[in-house]
């Protein structure tokens, strides 16, 4: 309402006034008009599409030295300077298509020196030239990543401005990035695909087979060969972008009319083929396919291992009201299936396991151009995607003979015994389904040297799961310690997940002695979840303002400001994470004979408290100075990012009341006749996995840029990136040491620690590309030198004297710092080997990678590329253990032929 009132007073106060009009036409190397290049006018932060015959017009744009930038699919990017006056203004700009023979092509990620937000554009030729096998690849050239080898044979993710600590902080990390494809984000928060770990191994460990669950969105199953634009958003965001804390990958895939191309890409690992085509029928629509499969194995001849994608996309591109509407819809199917065979001969123990991710897509981009009007753009996005996960992994287990109990509520009875050996599988399935839709209105209010651009929008998020869900066979159930029972759980009773957003922002710049540009962004957005279905209630709503502010400082130099607040919900396997049991044993007499054996079992069934889990926030500051010194492009970033209340799986204990019971009566080839009721009491100290907002991340750091322009004479140019980052991982809030329960069962009490305890991680590494440009025979090659300098990591918070004793009543008995260090309680201490705590600082290390581009004509070639050229892998020392760990990336090579027809 109030963002209502305020653009209709705006509308009415500024409708009188005068603005100018800035007209372009648009055309190729043979005059044809570019219909659906996309045009943005700097620091307006104004944008449009071509119309069908090539047009663009901008009605309010202020007076002024304006930036015009075009990109279209298949056609190098056009930036040029104009100068709007009061009267209007024709362009006549002309696209060339992307040939290595042209006289600049640009292989690596340019940052955004002209918007306000931090971000880094990688565009069609710099994606070739990776040879990426999916968007993992694409990303190793943003400003602080290290280059990878490109395997799919893992589950992919991505930390932006943060060094990798521990588990637990870099799930938060991952699961607060956004992966946006086309207009719509891709969304894990339904994935289900994970396993009770039944206290084998630590809160939120991965299952046995290869999931996502409480991460961000596998790169992996996004092939890069039909990606026209990658955008990583480093920084603060606009307020049209939510549901994420650490930063945003905006994807943009091409559609419309281009020619055939087909691409076959090789490398020791893996095999892949890709190709697209898009035909135009006539003006108004055109119809684009593009096929991906690939086969990956970690080692080519290990024959049991690998992992195999497919995927269609068809797109359907319409264009209407004389090129005033804009509609893209695009259906996407895919099968990700990463798998390890059972290998009886080789593992007595028969693991084995299988993954399968089939998806389908829809998604729809609607544009509506208005200028004239109370607005000038109307967006619309819409998209449904529906997922079929299927999991299994099997275990032969060998084990003591123990109970098999049933019972799903609080239940004593009498349970038959298990096998001591026996052959297990358990199988997930689940069918995750999002849905999701934005609505976004735009004004630009023109003023004289002032321009406004005002945007309010809409979003709404659903997802939910459902299916047999986690399953496997009572009598023989996955692994049991520590009297941690187990059962199935379908997935029909998953509640459904809504995320209702609203946002507005004015983008406006004022003109400081005529020259110099003071450009403002100040959005604000709400976001609000509920659980709706099986179980409704609200989770709570975020309030989110963000300011970002840059000043040129002279017409080569500029200083920008940012701040802002982030937030983001955890995903359906946090906020319903199902009931947990709990086994004991209430009388156990295993006789010789069978017919006499008796065992009984109390069953307790634990609900864990998500209706306290809340979403979590990160509040991002930074600083930033870009623009040139003679030729040389430079950016320098500072920041400060967080993270508080991030979601993960602490162990929590339980306190078990159980009644033993005695035999009254032996009675040959019979069970024993037990006393009627329990003869005596015990309480134990016992463990289930729950739900907590207790991570928290503390990021801070520079990060740097400098493009030097071409050395004309060698056709080479140098670009130089680089970033420091320290990282702190560590828990708010006390907890407590699972490891005590279980080595010390009938100790009086379990102790809780202080919060705080962590890791601390910090790195500084730099990045030098050589790129060398031969336009007459079509080559493109490029070396990547990258120097770890610094890279050091340490557990940080540690305190062995406990804060806090849970008794076996359930009492929580704080202690004082004398108390917690009285040697009495000597047996309660956190014990750490010392050389645990010792940190771990690696010296420098280099690596030297290769690519080459060759094109015998335009857009057809061959590429090849080796990492690690020289081999080079030292060792290393890790004082914690004292064992040797060989360092660096593995020589790794591939080539690729690509061919348009």
């Amino acid at each position: 309402m109030v963002a209502a009132i305020v653009h209709t007073f705006l509308a009415l106060t500024w409708a009188g006034l005068r603005s100018s009009e800035l007209r372009l036409s648009l055309a190729d190397e043979v005059n044809q008009p570019i219909i659906g290049a996309i045009v943005q006018i700097e620091p307006d932060g104004l944008y449009q599409i071509s119309s069908g015959v090539g047009a663009v017009i901008f009605n309010m744009v202020s007076t002024g030295q304006k930036r015009i930038s075009v990109s279209m699919m298949g056609f190098e990017r056009v930036d040029t300077i104009v100068l709007v006056k009061d009267e209007p203004i024709l362009v006549h700009l002309v696209l060339k298509q992307r040939s290595l023979e042209l006289n600049e092509v640009t292989v690596t990620a340019q940052e955004n020196t002209q918007g306000l937000s931090t971000s880094s554009l990688i565009e069609r030729d710099a994606i070739a030239h990776v040879q990426p096998n999916s968007l993992r690849d694409i990303l190793q050239l943003i400003p602080g990543q290290l280059a990878i080898n490109p395997s799919v044979n893992t589950p992919q993710q991505i930390l932006i401005r943060q060094v990798s600590t521990n588990g637990a902080g870099n799930a938060v990390a991952q699961m607060g990035t956004s992966i946006v494809m086309d207009g719509s984000p891709l969304s894990n928060d339904a994935n289900l695909q994970s396993n009770v770990n039944i206290l084998n191994s630590s809160p939120g460990s991965p299952p046995p087979f290869q999931s996502v669950a409480n991460q961000g969105f596998d790169l992996r199953q996004i092939p890069a060969d039909q990606i026209e634009s990658v955008e990583v958003l480093r920084g603060v965001g606009s307020a049209r972008h939510g549901n994420f804390t650490a930063g945003a990958v905006i994807v943009q895939t091409r559609i419309g009319p281009f020619r055939p191309n087909l691409t076959l890409r090789a490398n020791p690992n893996a095999l892949q083929f890709s190709g697209g085509a898009g035909f135009q029928w006539n003006k108004s629509q055109a119809l684009s396919v593009d096929l991906d499969a690939m086969d990956s194995r970690p080692d080519p001849r290990d024959v049991f291992n690998k992992f195999r994608r497919q995927q269609v996309t068809v797109g359907h591109q319409w264009i209407g009201l004389s090129g005033r509407l804009i509609v893209r819809n695009r259906a996407t199917v895919g099968i990700n299936t990463a798998s390890r065979a059972m290998q009886a001969d080789r593992d007595p123990s028969r693991r084995s396991w299988e993954s399968t991710d089939e998806s389908f897509r829809w998604n729809t981009q609607l544009v509506l151009q208005n200028n004239a009007g109370w607005f000038d753009r109307l967006e619309g996005t819409f998209s449904l995607s529906q997922n079929r996960q299927r999991s299994f992994f099997t275990e032969f287990i060998t084990t003591n003979v123990g109970p098999r109990p049933t019972f799903l509520t609080d239940s004593t009875g009498v349970v038959p015994f298990g096998p001591a050996r026996y052959f297990n599988k358990t199988t997930v399935e689940g069918n995750p389904l999002n849905y999701y839709h934005r609505v976004e209105l735009s004004k630009t209010i023109a003023s004289g040297t002032i321009s406004h651009r005002l945007v309010m929008g809409t979003e709404y998020r659903y997802d939910v799961n459902s299916g047999q869900g986690r399953q496997f066979d009572l009598e023989t159930p996955p692994r049991q310690n520590f009297s941690a029972g187990d059962r199935p759980r379908a997935f029909d009773d998953i509640p459904g997940l809504n995320q209702l957003s609203a946002y507005m922002e004015d983008r406006f710049f004022l003109r400081l002695g005529g020259v110099r540009v003071w450009s403002w962004q100040i959005g604000f957005r709400a976001d609000s979840y509920s659980l709706s279905g099986t179980e409704q209630r609200t989770i709570g709503t975020d309030l989110q303002p963000r300011v970002q502010t840059a000043i040129s400082l002279t017409p080569q130099h500029r200083l920008r400001l940012g701040y802002g607040i982030h937030a983001k919900v955890p995903g359906l396997n946090f906020l319903s994470t199902g009931p947990r049991f709990i086994d004991l044993i209430n009388f156990n007499y295993f006789a010789p004979n069978p017919d006499e054996r008796l065992l009984v079992v109390t069953t307790r069934r634990i609900t864990p408290e998500t209706e306290r889990l809340r979403s979590f926030s990160s509040n991002k500051a930074e600083i930033g100075l870009d623009g040139e010194i003679g030729r040389v492009r430079y950016s320098i970033n500072g920041f400060i990012e967080k993270t508080k209340g991030g979601p993960s799986f602490v162990r929590q204990p339980y306190i078990a009341h159980r009644g033993l019971f005695d035999i009254l009566e032996a009675r040959p080839g019979m069970p024993p006749l037990l006393t009627e009721g329990p003869t005596r009491f015990d309480t134990l100290f016992l463990a289930y996995d729950a739900p907590v907002n207790n991570r928290r991340l503390e990021n801070r750091g520079v990060e740097f840029v400098l493009d030097f322009p071409e050395i004309q004479f060698l056709r080479t140019s140098l670009s130089l990136n680089g970033a420091f980052i320290q990282t702190k991982s560590f828990v708010e809030g006390e907890e407590v040491n699972p490891n005590f329960i279980f080595r010390q069962v009938n100790a009086p009490f379990v102790p809780f620690f202080q919060a705080g305890q962590g890791n601390l991680g910090t790195q500084l590494n730099t990045s030098i590309r050589l790129i060398h440009h031969i336009p007459n025979a079509g080559i493109v090659l490029s070396s990547l030198t990258q120097v770890i300098w610094h890279q050091r990591d340490k557990l940080m918070g540690f305190d062995p004297f406990p804060t806090a004793l849970l008794n076996r009543r359930g009492e929580l008995l704080r202690l004082t710092l004398e108390e917690g260090q009285n040697q009495a309680l000597a047996e309660f201490r956190n014990l750490v080997a010392e050389q645990q705590l010792a940190a771990i600082s690696r010296p420098p290390l280099l690596l030297v990678n290769l690519r080459m581009n060759k094109e015998f004509q335009p857009q057809r070639g061959f590429a090849f590329f080796v990492n690690n050229l020289f081999n080079h892998r030292p060792l290393f020392q890790d004082p914690r253990t004292d064992a040797f760990v060989q360092r660096n990336l593995s020589l790794f090579f591939g080539a690729e032929i690509f061919y348009r027809l």
